[in-house]
């Protein structure tokens, strides 16, 4: 009984860190419909969106004067068949799942914004 338990629980723990992430946090938390209470067009402020998401990755300025903010999320998890003996010399990668967020500043003021979420996947072994 104590060995099938245990055995589940070391292969919980191996599969769990088998994920990485990297960008803005708040961002892997945030759906849309969540963004939409948070972000409201023509009163949100800068100071409000640095109090949730924190300062931007990339900031850029268009030709009409206004701010772009950006603000990324990745998350990588690897396919069960990387953990398959032999077959994962020939067949192996990751699923990934990517957020962004763009917001379009005219002075202090949130004018505009734009939320994404994909799925893919990235592949590795001899056959990719």
């Amino acid at each position: 009984m104590i060995k099938p338990v245990l055995a589940s629980v070391v292969a919980l723990m191996l599969l769990s860190g088998c994920a990485s992430k990297t960008g803005n946090e708040a961002l892997e938390k945030a759906n849309s419909q969540g963004i939409e209470s948070i972000l409201i067009k023509g009163t949100t402020t800068k100071a409000e969106v640095t109090d949730y998401f924190g300062e931007p990755q990339e900031v850029d300025f268009m030709d009409n004067g206004q701010e772009k903010w950006k603000y990324s999320h990745m998350r990588k998890s690897l396919k069960v068949i990387n953990y398959v003996p032999v077959a994962n010399w020939f067949i192996g990668g990751t699923n990934d799942t990517t957020k962004s967020l763009v917001l379009l500043f005219d002075k202090d003021v949130l004018v505009n914004y734009s939320m994404a979420s994909a799925k893919g996947e990235s592949k590795a072994g001899l056959f990719q």
